[in-house]
Parts: C-alpha cells; structure tokens; sequence
C-alpha cells in the first residue's frame, strides 16, 4: 500500500499543478496505471464501452459542461449578492452571508445527528457570528513612525504593530521598511544606530556567501533568465541554495523571491528578506514532502470540524487529499491573486495577529465562498481541481480575507465552547510558550471514567457527542 499511495501522491500533485485539462489527457486517464486495476472488475459491455473513441469524447464534453455549469452557478450566486448589497447598503454583508451560509435542512458543524434528529451540542453563541470581523485603511508613514522613539525603538507593543498590519495592510511607500521587520532583517528591539549596523554586516556576510563557487541549481533553466533582474535573482537562490545547504534550491522558490526582490529593489535586502520567509516556508519545500503533507491534513480536519456537509462531499469525490489547495499552500496563493493583493495577502500573513497558521483559513475561505456550487455540481476530482484552479485572478482579496476572520473567530469560538462544556482547560505550557497543553475538569475526568471499559453506564452523555479536537486543530489556535 505504501508505494501505491506514493505513486498517487505523485500523480495528484502533477495534476495539481495544470491549470488545464486538455481533452487529449482527460481522454487517456483511464489508461493510466492506477487506473488499469479496475478496468477487468468492470462489466464487459461497459469495459468496451469506454474503449470506443466517440464515448470518450462524449465523456469529456459530459465533464467539461458539469465545470462550465459549476461556473455559471457561482457567477449568478456573485450576481445575486452584489445585487443583495446594492438594495440594502447598510447591511453588514459579512453577517447576513454567514446567516445564508447554512439551510435549515443540512446540519451544522455545533450539531450532532442522532436517531431523533439534530442534536444541538454547542451552545446559541457559537450559532451567532462574530460582529467586529473587520479591515481598515492600510498603515501609512504617519502611524509607523509613531510607533519609534527618537532612537529608532519601538515604543509600543508589538501586537499593536501586528494589528494595524492584519486590518489594513501596509501602503507603498514605507512597505519595504515594514517588511524587513516581518521578515527578520531587523530585530524588533533594535535601534536605527544598530539597524544601519546590521545591514553592513549581512552585506558583507552576503557577498562572502556570493563570492564562494557553488552549482547552479538552475542551470538548466539559464537560457530564461535574460535580464539583468532575473539575473539577479538566479544569484539570490544560487546563493541560498548555498546558504542552506539542506534545503538548497527547490522549485517554487522563485515565486517567492520575486515579490520580495522587486519591493526590496536590492539584491543584498531581497536575500536577507527571503532567508526570513524562508525561515518561515522551509517546510512547504522538504523532499520528503511531509511539511505539505502536515498542513493538508491539518485542513482536512479544519473542514471536517467546520464544514461536516463539504467534507462529506469531498470523501464521497475522493478529493480529501485537498491536491487542488496544493499550489495554495506551498506558495501562499501566488499565483491566484493579483500582483498588488499577493504583496497585501502576504503582509497579513506575516502579522501572525490571530495565529500563525492563518493561510489555512484563507484556504477555507475560499472554499467557503464556493461550497455550495461544489457541493451540488461537482461530482469528481478532477472537476473539483479544473474549477478551484480556474478560480486564479478573480478571488476577491477584501472578501475572502473577512471571511478567512470570521471563521477563524467562529472555530475558536466553537472550541472555547467545546472544552468549556468538557471541563477542559487549556493553558501555555513553560517550556514552550506558543504550545498548548490539555487539562482535564472534572467534568471531562467523569466522562472518561463512566464510558471506560466496563461502564456500568455506558449511556453516551451530550458532552461525548461533542466534536473531536485533535493537536492539530489546537496548532490552529497557536501565535
């Protein structure tokens, strides 16, 4: 089974990086090896059937007018809410979209379904969502400044820094300063004195790394870089790919260097800067893949606990390995946004205000945005991976990152809830700040005893129909 998931992994995440299914390939998919089990369990007639060249086309066009239908679905829905917002312009759209999120005949995710129906588990505040979800004007020059003293320290907390960056982002002018902070090329605590010393140092640690031969990790892709920028920028991860020796050169790298390199504008600050994000996105970039692997799965828990209906969808479409949020992730929705809303998505990201693993929320707020037209005409993989790639360059940013907040504020809410009703406490441990640990009450001691093994009362309790938080879903709430 082992080499077999392997090869499956392989296989979804080349398909997760095509934008498109041509009709040749989706033609051919049935004579791919893992496909090649199933073809003799097939009844004869339909065995021969889907040989003939007609059905496949047949086929093809089938599948290809579910997406196209899929597409004209979302684009009346869109339609409707802009039209919704138009007639009602002091409504607080982000509000009456959660209240239209649910129908009043799927479950939700506080309820639990029993022999007699719905059994609400979570308390009436969990159903209601949060009203100060929000974004603001981006932080200009006039507010960054104020946060120095006149040497150059930071007088305010840090959190109130890491706000006024997640609410608004940063405006253009002072964005290469703010970003060397979020990035590690200057200390928080530094001074300007200190930070000027700094770059003297890590430019000459930079050109002594330079100077050093080394391989070219993209030797094989020279001829593309024809400029003197890209030029620049071969040097900047042919550097890194010695810097980092264990990590090296891994594809994908590039589409994280550019936005730094062009707003740093310096080859020594852009080096520095993606060493930073690097520090922070190495996992995404393991061989072994298990970075990937962890925050796929780390989804996959996040939708089943917030989204049991999508979730059911997506096992019976044998999309749960989430391959088509696989590009999202390993570089942070590059290219499925703007050029301008990526430099924004990022500086959010980085702010770490809610937790530092906010991209996933993003990720399922997209999803979000786009369940129902899944739920209801998507009915394979392959569908499912050719619309979420199609989505490229019309996500809203605005909306999607209000809506990553409300349900990051709605997952929280459901777990405070959830362990307040298990009598469990959860508290920062010593040796590591960020981490949590689990606490038992004594309600939740009480449970464990009475459904043991050999319970006299094996009677299920409400609080054991609550929903399972596992270490990765309390990971969700780390900053």
């Amino acid at each position: 089974m082992d080499p077999l998931e392997e090869i499956r992994w392989n296989v979804y995440e080349s398909f997760s990086k095509v934008a498109r299914f041509s009709r040749e390939t989706a033609a051919t998919i049935l004579e791919h090896p893992l496909a090649r089990p199933i073809l003799p369990h097939l009844p004869p007639a339909i065995n021969n059937l889907i040989q003939v060249e007609p059905t496949r086309s047949v086929v093809c066009e089938y599948d290809a007018g579910r997406v196209y239908l899929a597409k004209w679905a979302a684009s009346v829905a869109e339609q409707a809410e802009e039209a919704h917002r138009m007639e009602h312009p002091n409504e607080n759209a982000e509000d009456e979209s959660w209240k239209r999120r649910w129908s009043d005949s799927e479950p939700k995710p506080w309820e639990e379904e029993t022999e007699v129906g719905a059994f609400e588990v979570l308390d009436n505040e969990t159903k209601l969502p949060p009203l100060h979800a929000r974004r603001t004007d981006p932080l200009n020059a006039e507010r960054w400044f104020s946060f120095f003293d006149a040497e150059g320290r930071l007088r305010v907390e840090i959190d109130e820094v890491r706000e006024a960056v997640f609410r608004g982002g940063i405006e253009n002018d002072i964005r290469v300063e703010v970003w060397k902070f979020f990035l590690g090329v200057y200390p928080w605590n530094s001074s300007q004195v200190e930070r000027e010393n700094i770059l003297d140092a890590k430019a000459m640690e930079f050109f002594a790394v330079e100077d050093m031969p080394h391989p070219d990790p993209l030797s094989s892709a020279s001829s593309n870089f024809t400029n003197k920028n890209l030029e620049s920028m071969k040097d900047i991860l042919m550097t890194y790919n010695f810097y980092n020796k264990d990590l090296g050169y891994v594809q994908g790298m590039s589409d994280l260097l550019a936005p730094l390199f062009v707003v740093m504008n310096d080859e020594v600050l852009a080096f520095w800067a993606f060493v930073g994000f690097m520090d922070r996105m190495k996992y995404n970039f393991y061989r072994d893949q298990s970075g990937m692997r962890h925050q796929l799965l780390t989804l996959n828990h996040l939708i089943q606990f917030m989204d049991p209906r999508l979730y059911n969808h997506l096992q019976k479409t044998e999309a749960l390995n989430l391959f088509f949020c696989f590009r999202w992730i390993l570089i942070w929705f590059k290219r499925e946004f703007k050029w301008d809303e990526v430099l924004h998505l990022w500086e959010v990201l980085w702010s770490d205000y809610f937790c530092k693993q906010f991209h996933l929320f993003v990720a399922l707020a997209i999803m979000d945005k786009h369940r129902m037209v899944i739920i209801e005409y998507l009915h394979q993989f392959d569908e499912i991976l050719k619309y979420v790639n199609d989505l490229s360059m019309t996500i809203p940013i605005d909306e999607t990152l209000l809506r990553a907040e409300t349900l990051f504020l709605q997952f929280q809410r459901m777990v405070e809830t959830i362990d307040r009703k298990r009598g469990i406490e959860i508290q920062p441990t010593n040796q590591n700040p960020d981490g949590l640990r689990r606490r038992k009450g004594k309600d939740s001691e009480s449970n464990d005893v009475n459904n043991g093994e050999g319970s006299s009362n094996p009677t299920p309790k409400p609080a054991d129909k609550l929903p399972v938080i596992n270490d990765m879903l309390r990971e969700l709430l780390e900053r």
